[in-house]
């Protein structure tokens, strides 16, 4: 659980910082007058990084890092799911990033399966 929680929230902060930086361009006039959506989400964004940081140091204090460590790279399939599917991030799908991402999970089903057949 430490580890999903861990990757659910470093991934929601990459997608919050995107949607912020997106929203800065229109409002670097006024940034300075307030804080605005864009600065905000930026923080909210890099406060989702800190508590991610602090599940991930708990997690590693509970698995091996050879088990850990490539569970990471499911934020890929996050942000990218999280990237197509909010509007404003207008990400499109593609062949050649859906075989990556499948790539990828293949990848974590082939450490997991050998790290749980390798024994204690």
């Amino acid at each position: 659980m430490l580890i999903l929680a861990s990757i659910i929230l470093g991934s929601s902060a990459q997608l919050l910082i995107k949607l912020g930086i997106n929203n800065l361009p229109a409002e670097l006039n006024t940034i300075l007058a307030n804080s605005g959506i864009g600065l905000g989400l930026i923080i909210l964004g890099l406060a989702a990084y800190g508590i991610s940081l602090l599940l991930w140091m708990m997690a590693l204090a509970n698995y091996e890092l050879s088990f850990a460590y490539p569970m990471l790279s499911t934020s890929y399939i996050l942000v990218y799911l999280g990237a197509v599917v909010l509007p404003q991030l207008n990400e499109t799908v593609s062949p050649g990033k859906t075989i990556g991402i499948l790539l990828i999970v293949v990848g974590v089903i082939f450490v997991t399966r050998s790290k749980s057949r390798d024994g204690p």
